[in-house]
């Protein structure tokens, strides 16, 4: 399994921001209002962004600092989280980005201002997220030992392919 790419990320934000922004856009010219965010969307974003950051903390503490091994399942699991966490963060934070946008022109509106409030506010949880999930997948990474130095130096020898 490969690493995130920030060009996957940044791509997902840009989606998340033009649904967030044409959702609000067309539920508008349907006569239809949009509810603000709730605050549990940002709360419960920035809970899983806490365990993320916990989480890689504590693997890359076991892994790189106190060098012991860890079960490949538990490993594998964890970086799937962290893949599918950095992705789903990603899209989450792009379209509260959308709403944002959408609704900053008339954030002189009381009730306005506090939909952008909670959007922006849900924005840096799910950006939280997004950083959480990438610490994640980092500290799940395994430092290559001298043995696979070695047999990497083989298989190019060989011919083969890893």
């Amino acid at each position: 399994m490969r690493t995130t790419r920030p060009g996957v990320l940044v791509v997902l934000l840009v989606l998340g921001g033009a649904l967030g922004w044409s959702g609000v856009a067309v539920l508008q010219a349907m006569g239809r209002s949009v509810g603000r965010a709730p605050w549990s969307a940002a709360g419960g974003l920035a809970f899983f962004a806490a365990l993320l950051l916990l989480g890689a903390w504590y693997m890359y503490d076991r892994i790189h600092r106190k060098h012991r091994p860890v079960d490949g399942l538990t490993a594998v699991r964890l970086l799937a989280l962290a893949k599918a966490s950095a992705l789903v963060g990603a899209l989450v934070a792009g379209v509260y980005v959308g709403l944002t946008i959408r609704y900053l022109p008339d954030a002189g509106i009381p009730d306005i201002r506090e939909r952008v409030i909670r959007a922006a506010v849900t924005v840096l949880a799910a950006v939280a997220v997004t950083v959480g999930a990438l610490l994640l997948e980092r500290a799940c990474k395994v430092p290559r030992g001298p043995d696979d130095e070695h047999e990497n130096d083989a298989s190019r020898d060989n011919g083969e392919r890893r």
